[in-house]
């Protein structure tokens, strides 16, 4: 292939995954304003809202990956030049939002009960409970937001979900002022108010992308068969089946980061400290390769529609090198800052010293995430979702956290071993992912 086509490919995947990848940042700037703003209440209502929200972003995660290869299905459509079945698998997708909404909801109102189960003070469950119960409501507009914004990523009209989540950015800043504190004769609601308001800016975010898609011109040639409470059984357990695997995926790398956490806390307040600054900068990093991966779906699966099955592959190759190119260069800049960055964060030498050590694992930590990142996107473009998730749990839980268990307490490597488990874990999801890509591609350019 030649530079010029990797060049256009490389503009297009960059036109759609830069929205993305800002709507991405968006979700991170809500939690980072809650916190900051929730700081100022204290230490319990900063353990409160971080205790709460840590139990309810699984779910949401895990209901994110159930609607995720949709984007790739209607990128499909739009590649057909097939607009209404683009407006079908969106009315198929609310349902499912609506069904896997209240089912969770469901779930968290029976877990609510059991939260002073999970060793907390009972000042901090006190406090959390009725923040926790506020949050889960805001499941539903936030399903209803991803599953529209799923819909206008797949047409390639990334922009619409950026500027509604600007909104709802600069709506819960704004909320959190005024609720926490009581500001403008609204009443003072302390801890409660920040889930208020996030309620409330995640439900405007969700009537905003409804009320965009169904007036807005643009879309009517989407939107030509009516709604209604019936659906297509098949179309629905097929969009289950490919959902479900995804949502699992997510669920797998969420819960072994949060392994690595735990083991990381036996080691003392220091090495968890070291951790969590580690943690907290690849994962800005990783943001982009999220952005880079959902862009990668729209562009194999478009390319899918249009039965250009080289260029479909072509497009997945190149967003996966664009995805390495980019983490080598975080790593390059995480190695060479390795000890100053902790400094953004503290002062304790020894915190900045162990932090410092892992730094250089995540060098090369950032390579490899970036490629599974952008694989598993890849490939979700094909809709091949069910053995990305064996991978992962495969990679994650049979091999890497066992690995970083040994090396961390069994083989004298200290904290670092964590790190190298998670390591060894992305290096081998991200060798199959690729290996798997690569082989289904070519496999599909044989008639």
């Amino acid at each position: 292939m030649s530079q010029s086509k990797f060049w256009h490919e490389g503009r297009l995947l960059a036109k759609l995954s830069g929205p993305i990848i800002v709507g991405q940042l968006g979700q991170n700037l809500i939690i980072l304003a809650d916190t900051i703003m929730v700081g100022s209440l204290g230490p319990l209502a900063l353990g409160a809202s971080a205790f709460a929200g840590s139990v309810f972003v699984v779910f949401l995660i895990f209901a994110f990956g159930v609607l995720a290869p949709i984007t790739a299905l209607i990128a499909k459509a739009e590649g057909q030049e097939d607009h209404p079945r683009g407006g079908v698998l969106l009315h198929h997708s609310v349902g499912i939002a609506l069904g896997l909404s209240a089912f969770l909801v469901a779930v968290l109102y029976i877990l609510m009960s059991q939260l002073h189960l999970l060793g907390q003070t009972k000042d901090v469950i006190d406090l959390a409970l009725p923040f926790f119960e506020i949050t889960i409501w805001s499941l539903l507009p936030s399903l209803l937001y991803q599953t529209y914004k799923q819909f206008t990523d797949g047409i390639g009209k990334t922009k619409v979900g950026m500027g509604v989540m600007i909104f709802g950015v600069v709506f819960n800043i704004a909320g959190n002022f005024v609720l926490i504190n009581g500001y403008w004769g609204f009443p003072k609601l302390g801890l409660n108010g920040a889930a208020w308001a996030t309620l409330m800016a995640r439900t405007l975010m969700a009537l905003a992308m409804i009320a965009f898609v169904h007036f807005h011109p643009m879309f009517k040639k989407y939107l030509t068969e009516r709604w209604s409470h019936r659906f297509d059984r098949h179309l629905t357990k097929s969009l289950i089946r490919l959902g479900l695997p995804t949502g699992m995926t997510y669920i797998f790398e969420v819960g072994a980061f949060s392994a690595a956490a735990v083991m990381m806390g036996w080691f003392g307040s220091s090495p968890l400290a070291a951790h969590q600054i580690t943690i907290s900068l690849a994962s800005m990093t990783f943001l982009v390769t999220i952005g880079v991966g959902i862009a990668a779906s729209i562009r194999v699966g478009y390319e899918i529609g249009r039965d250009d099955r080289r260029q479909a592959r072509f497009a997945g190759m190149t967003a996966i090198k664009i995805g390495a190119t980019y983490m080598a260069v975080c790593g390059v800049l995480f190695m060479s800052l390795r000890w100053h960055l902790p400094k953004i964060y503290v002062t304790d030498p020894d915190v900045i010293a162990i932090a410092a050590g892992l730094f250089i694992i995540v060098a090369l930590f950032q390579i490899f995430d970036g490629i599974q990142a952008v694989s598993i996107g890849a490939l979700r473009g094909m809709s091949d979702t069910q053995i990305p998730g064996i991978i992962a749990f495969f990679a994650y839980w049979i091999i890497g956290l066992p690995t970083g268990y040994f090396l961390a307490f069994h083989a004298g490597v200290g904290p670092m071993g964590v790190w190298i488990g998670l390591l060894i874990a992305l290096i081998i999801a991200s060798s199959l992912l690729t290996l798997r890509f690569h082989i289904l591609s070519n496999r599909y350019l044989k008639p």
